[in-house]
Parts: C-alpha cells; structure tokens; sequence
C-alpha cells in the first residue's frame, strides 16, 4: 500500500472538495495503483525519488531537494507575494516553496490530472497543502489561468518554468506564457496612461464632480437588453460599406456608436440609439463638437473633458473610471456600472453591450488594421484634419504615413487567411477582444468585413443575416422605457455629505503636505553635521507622524499615481547636489515629495474652489 498516495490524497480531497469531486475518477484510477507510463521511476544520488519523461530528467540526479531550495532563493524579490508553477515535475519546488515562503500564495498549473496525481505517489505534499493560499489550477482552459494570476497580480509573482515538466504539454504552457506576456504589456500600458494623463483626469474629474449628484450610471440599463441583437460601430474603413445599411440595421438591432464614427453616422442621417466616449484629452472632443444627435444616450467616464456634457442628446449616464477619485466618490455614492479598463473605446462598446444582457453582438468598422491601406473610414475627424492641414508639398496621403507605419507596423490576417497591415497597438486590443470573449462563451460576436484583422472568436458574417430578423422598434421603446424610469438616484441625497468628507480630507491631506515641507525646510536650514546628531530623533519622529496621517488618509490614492516621476526625477537632483551629505540626501528628497504633494493639492482646491466654497 502507498502511505505517501493515501496521505496526500486525503490531504487533497480535504482542501480542495470540489477538485476532488471533479477528478474522483482519476483518484479512482491512481488508488489501484497502476504503474506510471510516462515516468521512469529513479533514484538520486541522495537517496530522493526522481524521474524523467522521453529520457530527460525532471530533477537533479544528485539533491533535488537543495535544486529546488537554491531555485527558490534565486526566485525571490521585493514585493513578490506569490508563486507560479507552470508544471511541477514531482513537487520538490512548490514544497519547498511552501517552507521557506508558507504566508504567501502558490498557485501550480497543470493540464494533465495524470501527471498531477502520479507527483502525489511519489512525494510527501504536506508543505503545499498546508500552505494558507494554495491555488490548484488543474485541466483548466488557458483564458481561465490568467485571472488566478491577476489576482496576485503578474508584476508580485516568481514564476518557476522547467523545461522537462512542461514538455508533456508545451503548446498548453506556451499560451499561458504568452497571455501573461499580453497581460503584462497591458498592466504597463495601462500605467503609463495613467502618469501621462494623471493631472488631465485629475483637472477633468474635479470639473465634472457634479455629474455624480446628478447623473444616472450605465447599470440602471444592465440586464434589460437579453432579447435584443446589439451593433457596435467603429470608425475602421470598412464601416463606409456599411453605411447603407445602417437605417435597417437600427431596426433590428441596438446601436452603440464609438465617438470616432459618429461624424459618419450622422452623415446618414442615422442616430445612434447609444454613443460612448471615454477619453479624457480635449481631441476626443472634437470628434463630437459641433454635432447633436437628440434621439441618443451617451455614455461617458468622469473624466473626460467637461465640454462633453453638453453634447445635445437625450440623456447621458456614467460609467466608472479607474481614475482614483472617481473610484473614491463611487465607493461612497453608488457604482454606475464597469464597462472595464484598458483596451479600446469599442471594446467598452462590446462591455457594455454584454452588460445588458445581451448575447448577440455585431461589430462594424472593427479593423485593427489598415485594410487597402486605409486608416479611418472616409469624412472621420482624422480625415478631415488631415485633408485642412495638406499642402501641396505635403498631401493628406502623406500626413496619414505615420498612422501606418509609426506604431510598430507588422502584418496579420484578416477573416479569408490573407496578409493585412496592422501594428502592436492594434494587436492588443485584438488580444483584449480575444481574452474578453474566450470568457464569455454565451455570447456570439459577429463582424460584417472580411478584411480586418482576424479576432480569434468573432465570427464573419454578411449584413443579410442581420437584415433577415425582425423590426424590433417597438421593443427597443419599452427597453428604453423600463430601463429609464425615473427611481430615486441614491447619489442626490448622499452627494452633500460625501462631498463634506471629501473636502475635509483634502484639507486635512493639505495641512499634512504643509507640515512635512515646512519641518523638512527648517531641518536643511538650521541643521549642520553637529546639530544633525541631537536633533534627528526629533526630526524623524515629525516625519513621521506626518506620514502615518497621510498614509491614513483615504484621499492618498488621489494623489500618489501623480507622483512615481517627480519621485525619480527628485531622486536624480538629489544624488547630484547631496550625495556627500547623507542627512541632506534623506531631507531633500522627502522634501521633493511633500513639496508635490502640497502642489497636487493645492491644484484640487484651485480647480474646486471655482464650483464650490471650500
């Protein structure tokens, strides 16, 4: 009888039920005890059970315990939270990460319950199963991997990757490296969007605060629209073969129209039954000034730039923003509905559209490429720009080359298997696409173009298939209708007094940043090296108490992704002018941060105090 089998499988069924329930007839099978077929089961020099798969080693043949110990160590960085294993061999390195790291997260992937189960015949588990935050991803789809990652976050995880424990599945691991690849460049995207556009949301948010008392969120629609088709307009140059079509296709269907495409829209006198715009920058604007479409609801974040609140249309509602204070008001008012963060505007189009209920989506003018060579569909604002700006030494054709090949041009394939233009921009968004729709098997998403770049899960179709349903105009009446009935929105009763929160911890946040630059000024006046020895106890415990009032303050968020690149450019002067005087270095810098931080803060009170007394 195998003690170490039955202890470990005891052990398993205990702390994973539900894994146990789902794979009792691999347990079954692994109780008789049937010799393994893909293992050749040898010694270590140590005396260690090892084996090896096709003639390759899983481990050391000498201590595959101390391989693993050193593996581990080497593994280790600051901030790192968690453990990836992509594969595991017999076990040695998830256990002995267990015992050197037992508070934080091991999450192991395996494809094969076979190869998992026969690791447990093989090697006391205990380490692992003990472990407080222990994920088994076990014969799971790759889609369905990355969100266990993400919840560690890939930037906090070591990833362990042997070569001969992942060959019995490499196609299988080669995804999942390449979607947390994706999802890295996504992550870095996403935060140097965030530090380049940081003062803009912040001066948008703080200009459009009042549409939180006042606005109804996107979620007053979820779950209403389950019996409608919705189309998604984007603005890609296939969208000018659609144009025709879209009179019959609103009375079929809900249109969500991206900003960019709705110049041509209305250019056929059609109306979206939705138009949303989410980015903050003044240009994103632009694609909408000047234009009105009375009939539409549009859908925006907080943070855009405050003109788009005056867009003549019916009705407009929020969606959530991933800017901090917009996450701060909603935490206390009411959420108005996540249509997700990263990727691009028609990707919120599909989220919102899933939101709803929906689980027939059409997608026109989604390109991701430059089908013939064109960038946008014909009269779009690029267009048009780019023609008001030509000159005969320097054509519109010419101004529209960087479009194509500045962005890391590469080709793909569009929906016939054929070479199309596109870039590494475009291809992740592809990618978002991808990943989002991988997760959401109940809904099918359709694209009318054969010439864009292929997404893996949308489906080609031509419009006749649309244009065969039935005329629900009727229907989209009483969505509307039952959707926008006038209920109490909870944000008009609590806004006062989360704004009176609001503005107390600002000042409070503001008398802390004054504190800390005003001790740190005083300290680099008067001290001296002799001074410095009696007076830093002092200095420090000021410093902080300062820091725990901030660090306390539920306003900090606000305010810290504005300040990593002063922090690094301070970091630079500060090594160039006091790198002689330690005390000076340590000063300076802390006051670089309190200095922008007090400037941070001032700015939100400048930009409020032009709406409301503070």
């Amino acid at each position: 009888m195998n003690l170490i089998w039955n202890k470990n499988r005891d052990s398993f069924a205990a702390r994973f039920p539900s894994l146990a329930r789902m794979f009792s007839l691999q347990i079954a099978e692994t109780d008789t005890e049937k010799p393994v077929t893909f293992w050749t089961i040898l010694q270590a020099k140590n005396g260690s059970v090892i084996a090896s798969e096709n003639g390759t080693l899983l481990h050391s043949s000498y201590d595959p315990e101390r391989e693993s110990r050193q593996a581990v160590q080497k593994s280790d960085f600051d901030e790192c939270t968690a453990a990836v294993f992509y594969g595991c061999g017999l076990g040695y390195t998830p256990s002995a990460y267990a015992g050197i790291y037992p508070d934080r997260t091991i999450i192991i992937i395996e494809p094969d319950p076979g190869h998992f189960f026969a690791a447990l015949t093989l090697l006391d588990w205990t380490p692992v199963f003990s472990c407080p935050s222990c994920i088994i991803a076990l014969g799971c789809p790759p889609e369905t991997v990355i969100p266990l990652i993400e919840q560690k976050g890939s930037a906090h995880s070591a990833f362990f990757s042997v070569p001969s424990q992942t060959a019995h599945a490499k196609n299988y691991f080669d995804t999942i490296k390449l979607l947390v690849e994706r999802n890295r460049q996504k992550n870095t995207i996403n935060n140097a969007t965030l530090e380049r556009f940081g003062r803009l949301w912040m001066r948008n948010s703080c200009a459009n605060i009042k549409q939180y008392k006042i606005l109804d969120g996107v979620k007053i629609y979820s779950g209403k629209g389950i019996d409608f088709p919705f189309t998604i307009i984007a603005a890609g140059p296939s969208l000018e073969a659609a144009l025709p079509h879209l009179g019959e296709i609103k009375k079929r269907s809900i249109i969500v129209c991206v900003d960019t495409a709705l110049r041509a829209c209305l250019r056929t006198r059609i109306e979206p039954d939705f138009i949303i715009i989410a980015d903050p920058q003044y240009y994103a604007y632009r694609h909408i000034a000047g234009l009105s479409s009375p009939s539409s609801v549009l859908i925006t974040d907080p943070a855009v730039y405050p003109a788009v609140y005056r867009f003549p249309c019916r009705k407009i509602v929020l969606c959530s923003s991933f800017f901090p204070l917009s996450r701060w008001f909603e935490a206390r008012l009411e959420k108005k509905g996540d249509l997700g963060a990263g990727g691009s505007v028609a990707s919120a189009a599909w989220n919102f559209a899933y939101l709803t209920g929906s689980r027939e989506i059409y997608t026109v003018g989604l390109d991701l490429s430059f089908p013939e060579l064109k960038t946008h569909i014909k009269g779009s604002t690029f267009e048009q720009a780019a023609h008001s700006a030509s000159v005969r030494t320097n054509p519109a054709e010419s101004i529209n080359l960087p479009a194509l090949f500045s962005g890391g041009s590469e080709f793909g394939c569009d929906y016939t298997g054929k070479p199309v233009l596109t870039d590494a921009r475009m291809k992740m968004f592809a990618w978002w696409f991808e990943s989002r729709l991988s997760g959401c098997t109940d809904a099918r998403t359709y694209t009318f173009s054969l010439k864009g770049l292929a997404i893996p899960g949308i489906l080609s179709t031509d419009f006749d298939f649309l244009l065969s349903k039935k005329d629900i105009s009727a229907e989209k009446e009483n969505f509307f209708s039952q959707s926008e009935k006038n209920e109490q929105n909870s944000s008009i009763l609590k806004f006062d007094i989360v704004f009176s929160e609001f503005t107390e911890k600002l000042t409070e946040l503001y008398e802390s940043a004054k504190k800390g630059k005003n001790i740190c000024e005083n300290a680099l006046r008067t001290a001296s090296d002799s001074s410095w020895n009696s007076t830093s106890s002092k200095i420090l415990s000021q410093l902080t108490a300062v820091d725990n009032a901030i660090r306390q303050n539920s306003l900090k968020d606000t305010v810290e992704f504005i300040l990593p690149a002063c922090r690094q450019q301070k970091k630079k002067q500060t090594k160039q002018y006091f790198s002689e005087i330690p005390y000076k270095t340590s000063l300076t810098h802390s006051l670089s941060l309190y200095t922008e931080l007090f400037r941070i803060v001032c700015e939100y009170r400048s930009i409020l105090s032009k709406q409301f007394r503070i």
